[in-house]
């Protein structure tokens, strides 16, 4: 079957999105030209993320230019009624040809409490089950004009077709509720066996509800070029070009705000030694080399438009693939088949200049593992 391979459809853009002049501004043409670059690029579509736009907007905004990617659209529970977002999910199905995914968000207190969405974190879980299950109810009945003189029907697009549900769950209640609404699962990359241990535990997860999952994915940063040279020259790049004044400002914030003010990065440990050696290597007012920053399975600690160089170990998205196409499609063969990975979701900055090197080097070695 090969992996799917999905990019990223997002306004954090830029040459180097992590340093003040390297974000590009919000531009509708450019968005259009991205998801044009996606859709005839080969890549199976795109994650639609809610930084800082509104994703379904921008992903009806990118479907009319469009023809076969499909939309992951990140949703957080509860946030839009669901007789609302099932209308919605019918007009764009019915528009786009049943191209809609819904990436379910549990969300983070600081991102929910601006909705007023003030509720304890296992009890979000529990909601959302109950939002997920009327959500499918209501989408698969179809929606129908509210005028008794018009007699108007949008219904799914095929018969028992609905929205496929992609999401993750950490933590034990996010776990169990993974395992009985989502259709597949997804972690941010790590190592090989780290993966193997979140996959493992999604699937005993599922199988306790009777339930098998469609798919298993891993978001990652990804750096393709015809050398491994050229592949670490451009990931060292993403260090140069934000300078070590900025990296350590955005560590230092990072550690105040994890620990409440209690520290900053010069009193900060790390978890293990590696990571350690990053802390030490930044205080000395020095940028750490890609050497350094390896993790194993082809995987370097970076840096990516939302998530600093992961010096906490809790599983940012911020690592990246960095080699030759037949290295990474070696690491991602060896990752399929020791977890049952099916999905990527990549990114890589700038958006539509290293998806043209995902689309010509990797999505065709992909489609043939």
């Amino acid at each position: 079957m090969g992996i799917k391979t999905f990019w990223y459809l997002t306004q954090a853009d830029g040459d180097y999105p992590w340093s003040h002049n390297g974000l590009f501004p919000v531009d509708g043409t450019r968005q259009i030209e991205l998801a044009e670059t996606i859709d005839e690029g080969g890549f199976d579509g795109a994650l639609v993320a809610t930084w800082p736009n509104d994703p379904f907007i921008s992903a009806t905004w990118a479907a009319a230019h469009t023809s076969r990617m499909k939309f992951l659209v990140a949703v957080y529970a509860n946030m839009t009624p669901a007789r609302l977002l099932a209308e919605k999910a019918l007009t764009f199905d019915a528009f786009s040809g049943g191209r809609l995914m819904i990436n379910s968000v549990n969300g983070r207190e600081n991102i929910l409490t601006k909705y007023d969405m003030n509720v304890e974190h296992d009890r979000r879980y529990e909601l959302g089950e109950q939002y997920w299950a009327d959500f499918h109810r209501i989408y698969a009945e179809g929606t129908e004009s509210n005028f008794p003189n018009t007699p108007l029907r949008i219904d799914p697009p095929s018969c028992g077709h609905t929205v496929p549900l992609w999401g993750t769950g950490d933590s034990p209640a996010g776990l169990e509720n993974a395992g009985k609404v989502l259709d597949a699962y997804l972690i941010m990359l790590r190592e090989t066996t780290f993966v193997d241990a979140k996959f493992t535990a999604a699937r005993e997860s599922a199988a306790a509800q009777g339930r098998e999952y469609t798919d298993f994915g891993a978001l990652s940063g990804v750096i393709v070029r015809p050398t491994q040279a050229e592949a670490l020259d451009r990931f060292r790049s993403l260090f140069e070009n934000a300078g070590i004044d900025r990296i350590r400002e955005v560590l230092d914030d990072a550690v105040r705000r994890r620990t409440h003010g209690q520290q900053d990065l010069t009193t900060f440990t790390a978890r293990d030694a590696q990571r350690q050696g990053w802390v030490d290597t930044i205080n000395a007012g020095k940028l750490p080399e890609p050497d350094d920053l390896y993790l194993g399975d082809g995987l370097y600690a970076g840096i990516t438009a939302w998530s600093p160089l992961d010096i906490f170990a809790t599983g940012s998205s911020a690592v990246y693939y960095a080699g030759t196409p037949d290295e990474i499609t070696g690491h991602v063969r060896t990752l399929r088949d020791k977890t049952g990975l099916t999905s990527l979701i990549l990114a890589g900055w700038p958006l539509i200049d290293e998806a043209k090197y995902v689309a010509e080097h990797l999505i065709p070695r992909f489609r043939e593992l």
